[in-house]
């Protein structure tokens, strides 16, 4: 029965050992992924006088990891997912690609998903 005990007891340091690792893992790939996101949208982003490409940041939040514009997050969400405009007749519409809408968050973030996957298995498999 000592020995039973003992198996038992390394099994669960080794348990122990890996969820360590794991947590360790996913926290320096969702940190790594948030700042390549942050980058890439600096990058991306429209500049000069009325653009906010350098407002892009990231910071835990939550327990996780986000990207996200500090200073002009109102139209970053206008540009990227298009806003209501009222036409000549009066009507209100929404704009569309090319007319106001600038989609060049979403790609980023899908990106930077992928990337996150990569590291954690990459990561995980160390």
């Amino acid at each position: 029965m000592g020995s039973t005990g003992s198996v038992s007891a390394q099994m669960k340091e080794l348990l122990d050992e890996f969820n360590a690792h794991v947590r360790d893992v996913v926290e320096d790939s969702a940190k790594e992924s948030a700042k390549e996101c942050a980058q890439k949208l600096k990058e991306t982003s429209p500049k000069g006088p009325r653009g906010y490409a350098r407002s892009w940041t990231y910071k835990k939040q939550d327990g996780g990891w986000v990207c996200y514009n500090k200073d002009h997050y109102q139209l970053t969400h206008l540009l990227e997912n298009s806003h209501v405009i009222k036409n000549a007749k009066g009507e209100y519409g929404r704009t569309s690609p090319g007319h106001g809408q600038v989609v060049h968050i979403a790609p980023v973030e899908q990106a930077g998903i992928e990337g996150f996957e990569l590291r954690l298995n990459r990561g995980i498999s160390e």
